[in-house]
């Protein structure tokens, strides 16, 4: 009897589209994720997210979404060959090209997908779609899809019957005068997805912004990043606003930094930072070196189970390719950290963020995702050995060129692990953090120990042995004999320290008072002279007194009003007490033109105010409050005696690079030399309504960072002839 054969291809059903849509791409947020990451590919550079009609009718879901691009877009034959062709190789095989050119779009963008799956999120969305797309200089294209014909599981209840994929056809058509795209670049992308297939509300937008804010990396030391894509999201025509605490402002409160990479050999090489200490570190990881050891690396689960055998023996390398890393860590069980609740929840929303080519891999990073499994491993490991997510916040790089075998699963949930590779890097990553907290936790005891420092009321031999031990073990990075320490010295100076803490908080609150005071007395008088004329403009604004002119010096008036109040916050802000736990390297010419602008208008009112030395600068290690109370407290007190002349009214101020000083000067009456000692004792002062307290201030604050105030009596030494300061700071 014959062997029958033959040959048959496959004949798919036409809900095939339905799996590659529905389930391929996780939820509805994936969905436009997806759709937004295919308008970066086409090297748009604005997309706009349109919510529309979600207010007309109580069914959230007869709403349209709306994605615009305005990207290079597409001709009749990519819409043909390309678009409707599920599973296209065509971005696969550019970035397979030698040619760099090919690889990359015009803008020099690396693509981000390559599976030809993802325009199918657009099922995921809603059932009727309708695309505009146009190339510059050709006609705009519109395409039709109907996506209920496709699949319907209620079939028996609607009487659709499933067809095949190649029975359906969808409608395409060329306008020659475009009907959606009318942009300025005469090219782009629209999507315009109904009978949607998910609720959308109006709170659900907080969460696409916050996915589109981090979409891109924020500016990162050594790291060059264009940021040259932006999306707005819109809700019935208005435009979503959300305010989110910048990255740079949360980066600058961060004690502890460690930025570096580690290369296909598993070479790390990192920098170390800790407010103004600096630590290079460079060793291979799978080697049995000396910071191997004093880093306990193959004490790590995970990193020992994926490289080593159960006798320690190294396994294989890892052939994860070079990655790039920047992790900022906080201590938010220390409550010396002064973070406000605000910064506190920034913390908890904000994690640890994947990219490649500078572009976001999803999920990695949202709350609840544990891809470095940090969580996981402080319960089952040890939790010493990790950082918890809420003390930490991260970017990692990593690229198509250098790390291949790294590739999105289908599903859009993160990386495969092709033989291993995820495990790989998660491992590689944790060792890096494993060495960042070592250093962390070593420096928290040295942070502690420091803060025992004896004062004035303490013996002075003693404080000399005291201080000699101190020094000594402090430069030793051994945990134990520091924790031993740590308890000699807290028992010790318990009550030295605590007496000192408290006067040096009286003394920061008191100085910020002062400032307060005198924003507060600026800002009442404003808003109220603001008050009025506002009340004035309305009423005549009403009667159609108003012409335009007088409304734009209206404008224009409060917008300088608005800036002067800003102004006067902005100033404020590093005196808090949260604000000086961060130590860095302060410009002193810095500071002082920053005192200029808030002290603006009295400046203007008939002083002289100058900078005598050209460009000379130095840099004075300690918080930017410090420094801005110092000089704040001078211009206050110079204004103060130059407030009661009628002329000759001037602040001179001298920098001298090379010796590190500052000659703060005015022309007012001056101070008699016989005071010179007594002005910076506390309650002393000759003014009429004085409390005797800034000069006091200024002398306790210089104190803290081994610097000096005093007064200038030689007369051949002074700028100007009334009261002269000659401030002094320890060379580095």
């Amino acid at each position: 009897m014959a062997v029958k054969s033959g040959k048959v291809p496959f004949q798919p059903y036409a809900r095939l589209i339905s799996i590659l849509g529905d389930q391929l791409i996780s939820d509805k947020w994936v969905g436009v994720i997806e759709l937004v990451k295919n308008s970066y590919d086409a090297d748009a550079e604005k997309v706009q997210l349109r919510f529309e009609n979600f207010s007309l009718n109580a069914n959230p879901i007869s709403g349209v979404i709306e994605i615009e691009d305005d990207g290079i877009g597409m001709d009749l034959d990519t819409i043909l060959n390309v678009w409707m062709k599920p599973a296209t190789p065509n971005k696969l095989n550019r970035k397979k090209s030698s040619e760099d050119s090919i690889r990359r779009t015009d803008k020099g963008r690396m693509m981000q997908g390559d599976k030809g799956v993802g325009r199918f999120a657009v099922y995921k969305l809603g059932d009727f779609v309708e695309v505009f797309t146009k190339k510059k200089d050709k006609q705009e294209i519109k395409l039709t899809l109907d996506f209920s014909s496709y699949a319907d599981d209620n079939f028996l209840e609607s009487g659709h019957r499933d067809k095949f994929l190649d029975q359906i056809l969808n409608e395409w058509q060329e306008n020659p005068v475009p009907l959606k795209i009318k942009n300025s670049k005469n090219q782009g992308t629209l999507i315009r997805i109904s009978a949607l297939r998910n609720d959308w509300h109006k709170k659900d937008l907080k969460k696409l912004s916050n996915a589109f804010f981090r979409m891109m990396p924020p500016s990162l030391p050594n790291l060059n990043i264009v940021k040259d894509f932006e999306v707005d999201i819109f809700w019935e025509k208005e435009k979503y606003e959300t305010e989110l605490m910048s990255f740079d402002e949360m980066s600058e409160m961060a004690p502890f930094y460690f930025e570096g990479s580690i290369n296909s050999q598993g070479v790390l090489e990192a920098t170390y930072k800790h407010n103004t200490k600096s630590k290079n570190i460079k060793f291979d990881l799978f080697s049995s070196n000396d910071d191997q050891i004093k880093y306990d690396i193959k004490k790590l689960k995970l990193f020992k189970e994926t490289f080593f055998n159960k006798e320690g023996q190294i396994l294989k390398r890892s052939n994860i390719g070079d990655f790039m890393f920047f992790f900022y860590g906080f201590d938010l069980q220390n409550p010396s950290e002064g973070l406000k609740k605000s910064e506190k929840d920034f913390l908890k929303e904000t994690s640890v963020y994947l990219y490649r080519d500078n572009i976001r891999v999803y999920p990695y990073g949202e709350i609840g995702d544990d891809w470095l499994q940090l969580s996981k491993y402080r319960a089952e490991d040890r939790a010493g050995n990790y950082f918890s997510y809420n003390d930490l916040i991260g970017f990692v790089f990593i690229s198509q060129d250098e790390n291949p075998i790294l590739r999105d699963s289908a599903d859009r949930e993160g990386l495969m692990n092709i033989n291993g590779s995820k495990d790989e890097f998660v491992a590689l990553l944790q060792a890096s953090l494993k060495v960042m907290k070592d250093e962390v936790e070593i420096d928290k005891v040295k942070k502690k120990l420091e803060k025992e420092t004896t004062r004035k009321l303490i013996d002075e031999k003693y404080d000399d042995a005291y201080k000699n031990l101190q020094n000594y073990i402090t430069k030793i990075d051994d945990k134990k004999l520091l924790d031993r320490s740590q308890k000699f010295f807290e028992i010790t100076n318990l009550y030295v320290t605590k007496v000192r803490e408290e006067i040096e908080l009286t003394q920061d609150l008191a100085g910020t008072g002062m400032v307060v005071e005198k924003a507060t007395h600026d800002t009442m008088a404003l808003l109220k002279r603001l008050q009025e004329n506002t009340s004035d403009f309305i009423r005549r604004f009403d009667k159609k007194e108003i012409e335009v002119e007088e409304l734009k010096s209206f404008f224009i008036e409060l917008k300088e009003n608005i800036e002067f109040l800003y102004q006067e916050l902005q100033v404020l802000q590093p005196l808090f007490r949260r604000a000086r736990k961060v130590t860095k390297n302060v410009s002193v010419r810095n500071t002082i033109q920053r005192i200029s602008k808030y002290f603006g208008r009295e400046l203007k009112n008939n002083v002289d105010f100058s900078i005598l030395t050209g460009e000379e600068d130095f840099l004075v290690k300690t918080n930017t409050g410090l420094i801005l109370q110092v000089m704040l407290n001078l211009m206050d007190n110079s204004l103060y005696w130059l407030d009661q002349q009628n002329d000759n009214r001037k602040i001179h101020i001298s920098i001298d690079e090379e010796s590190r000083t500052i000659i703060f000067a005015d022309s007012g009456i001056g101070i008699e030399p016989e005071n010179k000692d007594i002005i910076f004792k506390e309650f002393f002062s000759t003014k009429s309504d004085g409390r005797g307290l800034g000069l006091y201030i200024i002398k306790e604050l210089l104190d803290r960072i081994d610097a000096d105030i005093k007064l200038i009596v030689n007369q051949e030494e002074k700028v100007l002839n009334g009261a002269n300061f000659l401030l002094s700071f320890k060379k580095e």
